[in-house]
């Protein structure tokens, strides 16, 4: 099975939405009580990013029975520091609050200290651990992954969603050569067009372009891969897909058309110059053709292969379309800025919120969106991003770990689809915009 996904190519001609300071006062919580007195013993959580973080926490009991023991440690950078024995944390009032770790390499003189905003993770008996910066406590959690993993699988069990499973390199590399069978069939199909391979770290990219226009989308890419992955909290380097990333790109229409007829028995592609195939064994393959525009074809493909990204994150569960589609504008735009389609798309959407007052009500719950309605998903993702990244992160993982994605609003966030309607008509202007 595989799924198609599209952007239009209408272009709307208007100026951004500017996020005011209602906004932050509903989506972002206010200091409270709790949060003031979280360096004490046994606080309640501050907000709903610490109150997810304790979940599957480790106690301070089990925090100081990993001191003597070896750990695989990841930091930041990238750096694995392997085989080292921990000999201290350093933490708050409560010991479960870790602020740094001290750990030491066999024979070395010295330990070293990393403070917890510089550690990713750790594996130590063969089990791993995440570390959770939490700014209310100015400390990390330490989290059970395998714990927290199970629960999970449990509940998507009962929705036959399951993770998807980490994929060892020797396979990564069997996918890529299977690709690349397939493109050299998409190269003989295409024979007079004289297509040619580019290949990164994590993309394969067939095309008849000219070398020299190539480069950029090829940085670009790379570019939402990283800030995504940044987004996501991956570990520096992680390659989240089945191999590579295929994209097939044409200079024109009539070979996009053909190659979508011949290798994916599609015929009607509407207005698309562009379309993303997940495939439920974890493929990616993009395609679409260049046309007119450098800069609106960055745009969509960096959108298109978004979704990709999407669909291999984490779980098998799909993502709602106006999570979906709006993310992948709000990247888009982020990567490619002198491509100002998705800021026309958002105020022409203003505009007729305006007129309306309200989305429509099949808007949120709507698996296919207008052209328009584009504006209003990347404007209410940037608005909850803008309000706090973290809180968003929660919001996407709990739609991914099988939660519906109102209860994951709710426990992200605090709000309901009503309240996050309302602070996006404050934004432009409409106090009263209902869902």
């Amino acid at each position: 099975m595989q799924v198609s996904r599209t952007i239009p190519n209408s272009i709307f001609r208007v100026a951004s939405i500017p996020v005011i300071l209602f906004l932050m006062l509903i989506l972002q919580p206010s200091e409270t009580a709790a949060q003031k007195r979280s360096t004490r013993l046994n606080a309640k959580p501050a907000n709903t990013v610490e109150a997810a973080a304790m979940e599957f926490a480790l106690t301070a009991e089990q925090v100081n029975e990993l001191v003597g023991k070896k750990a695989d440690v990841l930091t930041t950078t990238g750096k694995l520091e392997q085989n080292v024995e921990i000999t201290r944390f350093f933490t708050g009032r409560n010991k479960g609050h870790v602020k740094s770790i001290e750990f030491k390499a066999e024979n070395a003189k010295r330990g070293k200290r990393f403070f917890a905003t510089k550690l990713v993770e750790m594996t130590v008996d063969e089990k791993k651990y995440q570390f959770q910066y939490i700014p209310s406590l100015k400390a990390a959690l330490i989290e059970n992954l395998d714990q927290k993993k199970a629960a999970i699988t449990e509940k998507l069990r009962l929705s036959n969603e399951q993770f998807w499973e980490e994929i060892p390199e020797e396979e990564q590399n069997e996918h890529v050569e299977e690709y690349k069978t397939f493109l050299t069939k998409v190269g003989e199909h295409f024979s007079a067009l004289n297509m040619k391979f580019y290949e990164t770290k994590y993309f394969l990219f067939f095309t008849d372009m000219p070398a020299k226009q190539v480069a950029p989308y090829l940085i670009q890419l790379d570019k939402m891969n990283e800030l995504l992955g940044r987004s996501f909290g991956f570990k520096p380097g992680y390659n989240i897909w089945r191999g590579k990333a295929v994209i097939v790109a044409f200079m024109g229409k009539p070979a996009f058309l053909e190659f979508e007829k011949k290798f994916y028995n599609r015929i009607e592609t509407g207005n698309a110059i562009g379309l993303c195939h997940s495939h439920s064994n974890g493929k990616v393959i993009v395609s679409c053709y260049r046309g007119d525009d450098p800069n609106f074809f960055g745009a969509v493909l960096v959108h298109e292969t978004a979704h990709g990204y999407m669909h291999r994150y984490r779980t098998t569960v799909s993502i709602p379309t106006w999570i979906n589609e709006g993310i992948a504008d709000w990247i888009a735009m982020t990567v490619v800025p002198s491509s100002k389609e998705v800021k026309y798309r958002q105020t022409e959407a203003a505009a007729r919120l305006r007129q309306m007052q309200t989305f429509g009500g099949q808007f949120f719950n709507s698996d296919r969106l207008d052209s328009w309605q584009y504006g209003c998903a990347s404007a209410l993702i940037q608005l909850m991003l803008k309000a706090s990244p973290e809180q968003f992160k929660l919001f996407f993982n709990g739609i991914k770990d099988g939660l519906t994605w109102q209860d994951s609003l709710l426990r992200a966030y605090g709000i309901t689809v009503e309240q996050l309607s309302q602070a996006y008509g404050q934004s432009i202007g409409i106090p009263r915009l209902t869902p």
